[in-house]
Order: structure tokens, then C-alpha cells, then sequence
């Protein structure tokens, strides 16, 4: 979270100590113990499934597993300064109530910034099969899992069960929204945005990678790069007012909605 905070300084958006954080999609709870070791004292954690790893029992105030019975998140509207999520949007099915929801409990002009796996990696990061998010057959996880590639809880399975298994997961699972579609979605939704690839090349503890920021300054294609093909890092700002779909002028018509059935 350290590198979080420095990145966040140079896009001139610094946090306070006071300021109310959520780490959305917590899981064990690592990024927010951290933020309290670094003294943001009001950061809290959420998400959908209890993985915590507690330091003491009386920690679990900190957190909140699951939505609300109105499919909301547990937090008032405009009440936080600051959202901060790593690889969950490709977990996400159905991703644009989400983003409202983030959108409502953040504070106008407050920021966030979401860490997530680009949509066309060369290695699909949970399965670990070559363009195994770009290529969702059972036939190419087949070939894939009988040359040997597995994840950690694939071993030992044979070719057959692996490819089912990553075949049924990426379906029940995974879901990689392309950059341009985002681009939409953020927009319509009222957010500001903007890649943070340049603040995150100049942030890497590898001189290698900062020497490599500097020339994407000057011809920025590693940062398209690295938003396609590895990993994509957005900031956002909530722009005020209320924010209302520009599609919503569309609405399919009923006998619409039919014929699509």
C-alpha cells in the first residue's frame, strides 16, 4: 500500500490520515492492517466472501462480508474519501451496478483507484493458460492442461478435468472487459478518469522499469501496452451531481425485449 500512497501523491491525491478508506474486495484483509500499521486508522475492508485473517477477533468491526439485502453496499451515500480495489473487477459478472455503487458511497471529487488484469494477457493470471482469457474453449484449456499447465489446485488432475474445471470457472467466474467498453461505462456513470500506467512505472522498485517510464514519456506505448496485454491501473475521480445512464433514453420496449428472448 505504500507504493498505493506514493502513486496517489504524484497523481495529487494525497490522503490524509483521517480519511475513511475502503479496500473493496479485501480478501484476508492484508491491504487494510497495512493501512492501519501506516496509521489510516478509518480504512475498512469489503467483500463478498469471508477469508479474513484477523490479528485479533475484535478486527472483524473493520470489515463487512456481503451486500445489504437490497443488493447495496453497507455504506452511506457519500461517506468515503477513498476506494481502493486489486484484481476483482475480472471477477465481477455483473459489473455496471457495481460501479454505481461505488460511485454513490463515494464522497463528490473523492478518488479511487482499481488494479485489475488486462483483457488480453498473454498468461491468464488464475488459470495460468496461454491466453487462456482471450481463448475460453475447453479444447485450448485441454491441449494447454495436457502439456502440463495447471495452477496450484489443478495437481495432480488429469488433462480432462483440468480443462473442465478452468473451462467452467472462467464462465462462472471471470469476466475481462475491454479498456474501450470501460472508457463508456466510467463516463456515462460520472466519473473522471485516467490510466495511471506512467505513475505506476515511476513508482517500480526495478531501475529497469523506471528507465522504461521515462521513454514511455516520451512515446507512450508500453503504458497501451501494459494496459492490454498485462495489467490495467485506473484512477478515478466521482465527478458531483448525479450521474444518469445516457442510454436510458433507450429503453427497449417490451414487444423489444421479446423478440430478443
Amino acid at each position: 500500500m505504500s507504493r498505493t500512497l506514493e502513486i496517489l501523491n504524484r497523481l495529487d491525491c494525497p490522503l490524509p490520515l483521517d480519511a475513511k478508506i475502503l479496500d473493496f474486495g479485501c480478501g484476508e484483509g492484508t491491504n487494510v492492517y497495512q493501512l492501519h500499521d501506516l496509521g489510516y486508522k478509518n480504512a475498512v475492508g469489503f467483500d463478498v466472501m469471508n477469508i479474513l485473517n484477523l490479528r485479533k477477533p475484535e478486527d472483524e468491526a473493520v470489515f463487512t462480508i456481503g451486500y445489504n439485502s437490497d443488493g447495496r453496499l453497507p455504506y452511506e451515500d457519500a461517506s468515503i474519501d477513498f476506494i481502493f480495489s486489486q484484481e476483482v473487477f475480472e471477477h465481477v459478472q455483473d459489473q455496471i451496478p457495481v460501479w454505481k455503487e461505488l460511485r454513490r458511497i463515494l464522497k463528490p471529487n473523492a478518488g479511487a483507484m482499481h488494479v485489475f488484469p488486462a483483457p488480453y494477457g498473454i498468461i491468464e493470471q488464475h488459470n495460468y493458460v496461454p491466453l487462456g482469457g482471450v481463448i475460453p474453449h475447453y479444447w485450448w484449456y485441454w491441449i494447454w492442461a495436457k502439456l502440463g499447465i495447471r495452477n496450484e489446485f489443478q495437481q495432480g488432475l488429469s488433462a480432462d478435468k483440468t480443462a473442465r474445471w478452468n473451462a467452467f470457472r472462467y464462465i462462472e467466474n471471470l469476466n475481462y472487459v475491454n479498456n474501450s467498453c470501460y472508457k463508456v461505462i466510467w463516463e456515462e456513470l460520472g466519473f473522471d478518469w485516467r490510466w495511471a500506467e506512467q505513475e505506476s512505472f515511476d513508482t517500480n522498485a526495478s531501475s529497469k522499469v523506471r528507465l522504461a517510464g521515462k521513454f514511455n514519456r516520451v512515446v507512450p506505448l508500453l503504458g497501451w501496452i501494459c494496459r492490454t496485454f498485462v495489467t490495467r491501473r485506473v484512477f478515478m475521480r466521482r465527478l458531483p451531481g448525479d450521474a444518469e445512464l445516457a442510454t436510458s433514453g433507450t429503453e427497449l420496449s417490451p414487444v423489444e425485449r421479446a423478440r430478443m428472448t
